[in-house]
């Protein structure tokens, strides 16, 4: 079950007039739905009581505005709850429909408005019926207001926007719009009889491309590159060499503070060299961007940027003493280690602690692909065989994604023989992985078919024209973008089981399911997942097999014991 963010000490603390109408409220109103079965009645009761097993509330404590419901929804993990991805589409198709009919809501207002004539002469016109419906709900709000086809615009988006933030529950309402604003020009405004929509940006993106930045800082961050490559061997205060995925890391962490400061409206000229970017206030001043970003709150990537303006004041820039020890007091007030997995990817573990969870998470590539034989061969089903495989290399294998998505064939498959068999092993040379450790795993045979059957059959649709070994083609025979490879991995998972984990969870999972098989053998963890120091493995995963531990401890006493206390009431445990 989920952990609430709230616990039950602090909500009984809290006015529930508050809240406004609630849960509670609505499980009073539905037995007096007018013009409603009566099975459609305990349905709508049936779903508000699932949705309070699924948040670990008690209806009192559950708003229905739909702001608050909304974040409710998307911080949800039904499958936790032991709910399936029907099921958890039941309940909420139930709740949205009791809170329509309750009254208590004016969140689903918008069905019921009629669409003029001129609306409705324009939609019957829209060929493509998923258009169609996406414009329907446009359309029936621009009736309410009384504004014609013609006369739409931005404004008119703008409130339609601002509805949604406060009327829609389930879906986000900054992609519902950008989704309408494509539908519109692509089926109404493509010959310019209407207008066309300007959809509200989502992108957050304050990074400058290295062309944007003086010449003379692109110089010297290319200067500091060659000599943590290619250290002075005698030079006593020498170094070992850095690993070229450290270089690509440390070149991104300098675009990124360079940029930063460029928002904090610091002259990009006064940036003429790596002393200029990591000075302590100009330290302080790029910090200060990326904790406003993150709404003033601890940011994972502050410590990353000190770390590195300490290792280019010691060995490049040369600071006077005073400011490096300006610089190590920012270290020591933010650099706080994480002990242990966050809270949210000890959620996302928790959802495993149902077998069914589990069982649907492994056996998803198998389906996948057992559903891509039995369509056509096209472009969406080479995209399902494609998430089937990574996948499955991802619970046998369990790297990060940014070596995941750069997986070459010709350079990551390495053919050996285990007691007289061919066996094809996954070797990622230590310079090409984040910690500079070597990885190499033996595939199993049924992951090697896979590989074999994707890469004949399928990779060859995925590759844009540009034939290559990778097994994760993008645009212009280079691999696909790494963020966009990980949205499309989580996004399947959610869709095919319900289950909410990035690829990244893959390893947290690896060390769970070991210890739980295997408690205390943390080295053998460490070497799965390639740490190269134990005490990495035992911050974050150390206690990590206790629910499996303390499962044993309670069988232990149950055992000794000659009878239950009570009779669970095995409804309500459920």
């Amino acid at each position: 079950m989920t952990t609430s963010p709230m616990s039950c000490e602090s909500e009984a603390a809290i006015p529930t007039s508050l809240l406004g109408p609630t849960l509670a409220d609505l499980l009073e109103l539905v037995p007096g739905l007018d013009g409603v079965s009566a099975q459609a009645r305990q349905n709508m009761k049936t779903g508000i009581r699932t949705l309070c097993r699924v948040l670990d509330r008690q209806p009192r404590f559950v708003p229905i505005a739909a702001t608050a419901l909304r974040k409710m929804f998307n911080e949800a993990l039904p499958a936790a709850a032991g709910v399936s991805v029907s099921n958890w589409r039941n309940v909420k198709t139930n709740v949205r429909r009791a809170i329509k009919l309750s009254g208590l809501s004016d969140a689903t207002a918008i069905t019921d408005v009629p669409l003029s004539n001129a609306w409705q002469r324009l939609i019957d016109k829209v060929p493509n019926s998923e258009r169609r419906g996406l414009i329907r709900r446009f359309a029936r709000f621009c009736s309410g207001c009384q504004v014609a086809p013609d006369k739409i615009d931005d404004v008119i988006l703008a409130k339609y926007h601002a509805f949604l933030e406060a009327t829609q529950l389930y879906r986000d309402p900054v992609r519902s719009v950008i989704v309408l604003a494509w539908a519109w020009n692509k089926a109404v405004a493509r010959d310019g009889a209407y207008p066309r929509l300007n959809a509200p940006s989502r992108s957050r993106k304050y990074a400058l491309d290295w062309a944007d930045l003086p010449p003379s800082l692109i110089e010297d961050v290319q200067a500091f590159h060659d000599s943590c490559l290619n250290p002075d061997p005698f030079d006593p205060a020498s170094r070992r060499p850095a690993s070229p995925v450290t270089i690509q890391g440390r070149d991104y962490l300098m675009r990124r503070f360079a940029s930063a400061l460029v928002s904090r409206d610091i002259d990009v000229n006064g940036l003429q060299c790596l002393a200029d970017l990591f000075r302590p206030e100009r330290l302080k001043e790029g910090i200060r961007f990326f904790l406003a970003r993150n709404d003033d709150k601890p940011c994972t990537q502050v410590p990353h940027f000190i770390n590195l303006a300490l290792i280019v004041a010691k060995r490049w820039a040369k600071l006077p003493p005073d400011q490096i020890a300006e610089i190590q007091v920012l270290s020591r007030n933010f650099n706080r280690p994480q002990t242990g997995l966050t809270r949210k990817n000890r959620n996302r573990v928790r959802q495993f602690a149902d077998d069914r969870a589990t069982s649907r998470l492994l056996n998803l590539p198998g389906r996948l692909v057992a559903d891509a034989k039995k369509r056509p061969l096209t472009y969406r089903t080479a995209l399902r065989v494609q998430m089937a495989l990574a996948i499955e290399l991802l619970i046998f294998a369990p790297i990060r994604v940014g070596n995941l998505v750069r997986l070459d064939r010709h350079r990551h498959y390495h053919w050996a023989r285990f007691k007289g068999d061919r066996v094809l092993h996954l070797v990622i040379p230590a310079a090409e992985v984040k910690n500079d450790v070597n990885l190499e795993f033996p595939l199993l045979p049924e992951t090697v078919a896979l590989l074999d059957l994707y890469m004949t059959t399928y990779q060859p649709i995925l590759d844009h024209r540009h034939p290559s070994g990778l097994l994760f083609p993008g645009r212009n025979g280079v691999p696909k973008n790494q963020p966009g490879f990980s949205r499309q991995i989580t996004a399947i998972i959610e869709r095919e089981t319900g289950l909410k984990m990035n690829p990244h969870v893959f390893r947290h999972l690896a060390a769970q399911f070991f210890l739980e098989d295997h408690p205390g053998n943390y080295e053998e963890v460490r070497r799965i997942l390639a740490h190269k120091r134990i005490e990495t493995t035992l911050q974050n995963y150390a206690g990590l097999e206790m629910a499996a531990a303390v499962r044993r401890f309670d069988q232990t006493i149950l055992d000794r014991r000659d009878g239950p206390v009570l009779n669970p009431d095995r409804r309500a445990a459920s």
